[in-house]
This record gives structure tokens, sequence and C-alpha cells, in this order.
């Protein structure tokens, strides 16, 4: 069998079994497993015991390759014929546990088209991975191969030969765990010289979650008679227990599990079955759902808007209710309640029929909206995030697509959840580059929206105080309708705000993280029992540890970047180095291990050195840290915002996390250190997200009825996107860089697609580099000389080894046309062709770092 050499079709065929006309006796099949270059439509003759089931979107188990290697696919199209003559058959139907729509087919076909990702990939993203099937390789020993000439073997082949026949049949990733690299080269030499049979096996998707329940098996007046020790048809019941649990059902109304019996009734398994025995009791199951935040309704008070909120939601309203696509900047100051305007919106759409997906940055912010969401519109949402377990994300995404959960609420993996009769999708603080994956499928989120708005003509609503350039570029343009909110809610005012320059605090001799103005500060509204909010962008106790000696610094063995050194949980004395990159541990070392000096530095400081400072200068008040480090168990967020909210706590300190999103009506003071650290970062977003994390950070403070304060710590005082951040001017900002990115054409004035070749040997990556670019020349001077590219490089990442890979990029300044887009895929696929197995190509456009 062949494969069709053609791309996936742009538009979706419009064949269904439904057509009476056409005899569909053949599937174009993509298979999910496949690279780029080989990603294309496989035509496969439908068995005629499968012909009612397969249907586009349905996925398959198909036969692939001179060895029929089992491989699973999606049903792209039904056809009538294939160009083709011999084809093989499909094999299997996997359960129908998930299948996608056209909406999703389409959406495939768009991801793949816009981001140059896979089948599989895109497959993947949309669907949680615990919904589709998989297959599983295992290896065994060949039973009818007897006799093992040790002397063809080497010692690796003998090691694994002999793990087998201890263990019997294993799968190949326990084997690939338990003897590192090289096993699937021994596995493949083994199996090649008849000592070892493969076998792949196809394990079915997560089902739903059941549980036992046990249920009268007699009537209502028979169990209340016995269960006051009557006796009835010849049986009585002697044991107190046993009483109990026929009182405990009929109190109940329903059936109940054993767990529910054990709470009711302090009974035991043992005796339930004794009554089903009896037959009083019958068993049975049902569908337990797995969802942490099962939250009832509560009599929300009605929303309350002033003017300038009406008038916004009007305006939405409007866009909403048209019938067509739309999409608006709602553009609004901290505070000035724009979430309360979404909500409005929201129940409008729900009353008419339409369901809403909100999106937000980080997780961090999903403890508070899910309060908020849930307590307006109980079980009828859904919450969707990578820290939920797979069952959890499983049983989520059923409850949206049987359209029991028409709220979903969640980070940007939630963009995919199908929706019923969708009428927006709300993206708040879209400005953040969390919206942009980093791994394939290289998505922004705002894409992904706009299509499926486009598709369900609903509404695309961006919401932010410091929304992105790009995003203010359209709303300026007429693209997205701007609607502004000016004024912060009620009597709530902006804060007050401060500039300290720090190069006078070093002069006076205060080397400490913490100034003098920040710290008089933060003891005055600590004392008068009000809570304080400080932002520090870098976790960790010292941010790298240097020789004094030969001034050089511990870098990773694996990365070519330097370890940052962490005190370990629970002390501030003991401590080891953290490679951020790669995430290697090792303990600091006693000497330089270059010049071997014992005159080792640890300089700079993170959030756990300010927390040991803060513990040290405000000894009775409680200090909450908020990094990555303290909030890797499921429900850390929850748990530390909640206490920080109820005012357990006096002080949050922590990094990004903490800086967007967040009310809490106590916070009079906002703290920044190092607020300069990131101007200057190597990247043309730099200022943009300066401006933006100040001014979400300073928007924290003030926004109860207590007015608030904030005090902004630099070595730069003088910088301008510092004082436009401090006065909240968004305006002032946008003109400023909105120029200055005209002048340099850097985006919205352009794309930028960023290539990046990993990998190893060193020397191998190098030379792939420059045929790389030499290819890329190539087709600019040839067939694709009509595409306009301002070419970068290829030059070293800015980390060139992580995890002992080096990589190579090259930036191309560009316009995302169909052209430009059909000459980076030919690259792919090229590149692909070539057969470099130990090295890898990537192409993100309009990354969210450079």
């Amino acid at each position: 069998m062949l494969p069709q050499q053609k791309r996936l079709p742009r538009r979706l065929p419009l064949q269904t079994r439904s057509d009476p006309i056409l005899d569909l006796r053949f599937a174009g099949v993509c298979l999910l497993n496949k690279p780029y270059h080989t990603d294309v439509v496989y035509d496969y003759r439908i068995p005629e015991e499968l012909t009612d089931c397969v249907l586009p979107g349905v996925f398959v188990t198909v036969p692939f390759g001179t060895a029929n290697t089992p491989n699973l696919g999606v049903v792209w199209e039904l056809k009538e014929k294939s160009e083709y003559k011999e084809l093989k058959s499909i094999l299997s139907v996997c359960p129908d546990n998930v299948s996608l729509d056209r909406e999703m087919l389409g959406l495939c076909d768009f991801m793949r088209q816009r981001t140059l990702c896979t089948t599989g990939d895109a497959v993947r993203a949309m669907v949680p991975s615990s919904a589709i099937s998989k297959l599983r390789e295992s290896y065994a020993i060949n039973s009818e191969y007897q006799q093992l000439r040790s002397d063809e073997l080497s010692s690796s082949d003998l090691f694994v030969y002999e793990y087998l026949r201890l263990h019997g049949e294993t799968e190949t990733a326990i084997l690939h765990q338990r003897f590192g690299a090289g096993t699937e080269t021994v596995l493949r030499r083994m199996r090649a010289k008849g000592y070892l049979i493969r076998r792949i096996v196809r394990h079915d998707a997560m089902a739903e979650k059941n549980e036992t329940v046990w249920a009268l098996a007699i009537g209502e007046e028979q169990a209340g008679e016995l269960a006051t020790g009557a006796r009835v048809e010849g049986i009585k019941l002697t044991s107190e227990r046993h009483r109990r649990i026929l009182t405990a059902l009929l109190e109940a109304g329903e059936p109940l599990s054993s767990a529910e019996f054990a709470a009711r009734a302090e009974v035991t398994t043992t005796q339930l079955r004794a009554l089903l025995d009896k037959g009083l009791l019958q068993r049975g199951e049902r569908r337990v759902e797995r969802n942490p935040y099962e939250l009832e309704a509560v009599l929300a008070q009605p929303l309350v808007l002033n003017g300038e909120q009406t008038e916004a939601l009007d305006t939405l309203w409007s866009l909403a209710s048209s019938g067509e696509p739309r999409a608006a900047l709602h553009h609004g100051v901290t505070g000035s309640g724009k979430t309360a305007v979404m909500l409005a919106l929201i129940e409008r759409l729900l009353a008419c029929g339409q369901g809403v997906i909100v999106l937000l940055p980080e997780i961090a912010l999903t403890p508070q909206s899910v309060s908020i969401f849930c307590s307006r519109f109980g079980n009828r949402v859904a919450v969707i995030h990578s820290a939920l377990s797979a069952g959890e994300r499983y049983d989520a995404y059923c409850r949206i697509r049987e359209g029991r959960a028409d709220v979903v609420l969640g980070t940007r993996s939630a963009v995919f959840a199908p929706v019923q009769n969708l009428g927006a999708i709300i993206i708040d603080e879209e400005q953040e580059h969390t919206y942009k994956s980093d791994q394939n499928p290289k998505y922004h989120t705002r894409d992904i929206a706009r299509y499926r708005c486009n598709h369900h003509k609903a509404l695309m609503l961006l919401a932010s105080a410091t929304p992105s350039v790009e995003s203010y570029k359209k709303a300026k343009d007429g693209v997205y309708t701007l609607v502004r909110l000016t004024e912060r809610y009620g009597n709530a005012r902006l804060p007050e705000v401060e500039i300290a320059d720090m190069r006078k605090e070093v002069q006076s001799g205060n080397v400490a993280p913490l100034g003098e103005r920040l710290l008089s500060s933060l003891c005055e509204t600590v004392g008068k029992g009000e809570q304080a909010v400080l932002f520090l962008n870098r976790r960790g106790y010292n941010h790298f540890v240097s020789c004094r000696s030969c001034g050089e610094a511990i870098t990773c063995p694996s990365c070519s970047v330097a370890m940052t050194y962490h005190t370990k949980h629970g002390t501030y004395t003991e401590g080891e180095l953290v490679c951020h990159w790669c995430g290697r541990r090792m303990p600091l070392p006693r000497e330089c291990p270059k010049c071997k000096s014992a005159h080792l530095s640890r300089m700079g400081f993170g959030t756990q050195r300010v927390e040991e400072e803060l513990q040290n200068l405000l000894p009775s008040s409680t200090i909450l840290r908020m990094d990555t480090d303290t909030t890797s168990t499921k429900f850390a967020y929850d748990e530390m915002l909640r206490q920080f909210r109820e005012g357990r706590a006096d002080v949050l300190l922590g990094t990004q996390m903490v800086t967007k999103g967040h009310d809490f009506p106590q916070v009079t003071l906002v703290g920044v250190l190092l607020a300069d650290a990131s101007l200057y970062l190597d990247d043309y977003r730099a200022s943009e997200r300066t401006f933006a994390m100040l001014t979400q950070v300073i928007g924290r403070a003030g926004r109860g009825e207590l007015h608030g304060k904030a005090v902004i710590q630099t070595n730069n005082p003088d910088s301008e996107i510092i004082q436009l951040a401090c006065a909240q001017d968004y305006e002032g900002f946008y003109e400023r860089e909105i120029r200055l990115r005209q002048l340099l054409v850097f985006p919205p004035f352009c794309d930028i697609a960023l290539l990046t070749l990993s990998g190893y040997p060193e020397g191998e990556v190098l030379r792939a580099s420059v045929q790389l670019s030499e290819m890329l020349k190539e087709m600019l001077e040839g067939d694709y000389r009509d595409v306009a590219t301002v070419s970068f490089g290829p030059f070293e990442a800015p980390v060139y080894r992580v995890d002992n890979r080096y990589r190579m990029r090259m930036v191309i300044k560009c316009r995302m046309t169909k052209r430009t887009l059909a000459m980076f895929s030919e690259i792919l696929c090229r590149f692909g062709h070539f057969n470099y197995r130990k090295l890898n190509l990537s192409i993100d456009f309009n990354p969210s770092n450079l």
C-alpha cells in the first residue's frame, strides 16, 4: 500500500454514511504517530463488518509498513474509490469513548497548516490523552527457538534475554527504563535472529469510574418492619447492624455505596453481603463523577453594574447576539470590574442556551475564579487544567461533550473543550505568554479561539488592563471592537506609587534585598493589620554560585547555564544547586570545579532568601511564599490563596503567579523587587512585558475600601517604561512601543519564524545548521523567490546546550501567507527525508520568547 503523496485537504469532504447515493468502501486515514514528512492521508479498504462503524473522526487501528505493524489513526474521509489497487483493510474501530466531529476535524486541519504540526500532535492537543486508545509494544522470548547460541550474542543481549526469561513478556517502555540507551538496538537485533518476538496490543481508552452501590430488593413497607425487629415472611433480623442498613436505605431514599453505609450506619461490606444473600438487598453500579470542584450554586447577589460597565455590557451583548462571528477587546484599568461585565454577559448567553469558555493564563488564578463562577453557575461549570488527574480531565471532557456543563473554566488547553452551541470564548489577561504553546503543536490560544468562534458565529472576547500591542493595534484599526473601562469600581482608587532608587541604598551600605522605603512601608502595613504582596521574579535562594579566584560560575553539567542555589525544605542552612532547565540537582561543591579554589561565593537573591529576611525582620508575622517550589502539590495554589484571602497570613511573597488577576481587599501595599530585571532581556517584547508586569502587580493594592500603595525598587528609576507603568499610562506606553516596532519592523508589522535545530553530537548540529541555511537560501532564490523574508543566523540559542542537546537557531522575518507556510512546510519535509536520527528541527511562528 502506498501513501497518497499530498498534504491534507484544505476543505473537509462532505460525504457521510447518510448519503444514500454513495457506496463509500474506502477510508482516508491519518496516522497519529507519523513524523511531519510522512504525515499524509493513507487509503484503506473498509471491511464489510465495519461498514456502519467507520465514519469521519472515528479512531481506528490499521496495519502499516512491510511488517503490517498496527497503528492508531483517525478516519479523515470516506471515499467511493481509491487510485491505488492493492489496499490493506482497517483492522478494528476503537471504542466510541470519543471521536472528532466536523468542527474538530476542521480545527485539526487548521492547526496542521497554521503551525506545521502533525495530525497526531493536533489530536492529542484537542482530546485528553486518557480518552484515546493506546498501542503498547512488548517483547517476549520466542518459545519456538530452542537453542541459545551465546557466542553470537553480546553481553547487552544476554542481559536483556535473561531479564525476559525471569520476568516474562515485558513492555518495551519498561525495558528502556531498565537498560537505558541502546535498548532498541538490542531488541531489534535479537528479534532479527529469532530469539525474541514482538507483540503490539491495543489498550482501550479510560472508561468511566463506577462504584458498587446497594439498594433494597424488597418493598419499603417490608424493609421498615424488618428494621424494627419484626418478623416478615419468616425472616427476622437479630443483628442491630443489619437493621441499621435497612434504616439507612429508607432514610436516604436512594442506593448507597459501601463508604456511605460506613459513614451512616457504621457497617462493613461483610454485613451488606449477608443481606444480599438473604435476598433483602441488590447490588449495582453507579457512575462516580471525578470532579474536585463540584460545588452547588448559591443564591448569588445580583450583579450591580455602574454606568460604564452597563454600557460595556450592552456593546458586548450586541456583538454576541448578532449571529455573526465577532471579536472585542475589553480594556479596563486594574480593579475596574471587567469580571463583573463578563459574568453578566455569560448569564445572558446561558439564558439563550449557549455555552461559554473562559480562559485564564495560570493555574494560580483558578481557585479564585472557580469560587466566583461556581457560586453563580454551580455544577454547570467544568474546570480543565494540567494539575488535574487524567481521570478528572476525562470526566470533565465527558460532562462538556454530553452538555451537562456549559461553562468551561481553565487554562490554555480548555480552548478545545467540546462545548455545544458555543456563544463566546473569553480570554482573560490576553497578553500573557502562557497562551502560546512552546511544545508541538505550537499554537496560540487566540488563533484557536478565532477559528472556533468563526465556526460557531460566536464572540471572541479578549480582556486585559495591559493588552498585547498586537491586539490593541487591531482594536485601534477597527478589527476588534474596543470596549473601555476607565475608572475603578466603587470607591476604590488607583494606588499611590513610589519609585525607590536602589543605587542610593547601595551607596549608604544597604545591600539587602529590601530597601529602607519598602521595609518601613511593610512594617507600617503589617502593624495596622493589613496585608502586603511582594513580587520577585526569581526563585531559589541565590541566583548563582561564583568562584572568587577565577570568576567562573558553577554551571550545569548538562546545560550551558549557571545553577541556582536552593535551600532544602524547612531549613535555610542546608541547600543544593538546581538547574532550572533540565532539573538536575547536585550538592554545593567545596571547591571550584575549574581552579580548585575553596573561595566560593553565593551571588544574587531569590524568593527563598527574601522569605528568610522577612521572617527575621517580622518575626510575629505570617509569611507565605508562592513559587514553583512551594506549589508542586495538587491543590497547593488553592490552599495558599485561601489562607491569604482569609487573613491567616500577612505577607504574600511570590513570582509572576502573584502579579495578576487576584482580588485581595485587605492588601494595601505592593512591593516589587528588581523591577528592571526583565527590561534587559534579549527580546523585542522586554519593554511590553515589564510594563504589563508592573502595571498588573501595582493593581493588586487598594482594591477595596482601603487606599493602596506600591513601592517599586529599581536600579534604573529614570526608565520611561517604569515611569509609564507607575502612572498606569497604557496609552502612552502603546504609542511609544508601536512607533519603535514600526521603525525596527517587528510584530505586528511582520511575523517571525523561529527555526530551532537541536540534537547531538555538536558537530552534527553545526553541519546541519549550515545545510539548513543553504537550503533556505536556495528556495528563496528558486521556487519561492516571491516570498519576502529577512533572515538572521544560524547562530547559537541563548541557552546553547540543554540536557546535553545542542541548539542552533535561525530567525526569519516574514509575512504568514500561504506561500510562506508552503515554503516552511517544504523545509520540514526535506529535513525529514535527510534522516537525521539524532537531530530535530522545529518551527515556531511568532514565539513567546526569542
